[in-house]
């Protein structure tokens, strides 16, 4: 079974002084978050960066798969706090 989930990013303008919005496709779940290359090179500022969203999408599977982890051995979690840190280096 394939499973496919898409994003879209509208970006204008240069590298330096453009910017963009990223939305997901698929779900809906969020539209429209600002993403310019400042959010990843300097202050996020109420921007995110794809260096941040690859961070929730390993958080994210992370405690999942955690999650399962635990169940399969008979102790399910109750809550899990997880926290993904990714670093981009210019």
């Amino acid at each position: 079974m394939a499973v496919v989930r898409k994003a879209k990013v509208v970006w204008e303008g240069d590298l330096l002084s453009g910017k963009g919005n990223v939305s997901t496709a698929t779900s809906a779940a969020f539209s429209g978050l600002p993403v310019t290359w400042g959010s990843r090179t300097e202050e996020a500022d109420g921007r995110t960066s794809p260096e941040e969203l690859i961070a929730a999408a390993h958080a994210s599977c992370f405690s999942m798969a955690l999650s399962a982890g635990l169940g399969r051995n008979g102790t399910p979690p109750t809550r899990l706090d997880v926290e993904a840190t990714v670093t981009f280096r210019i």
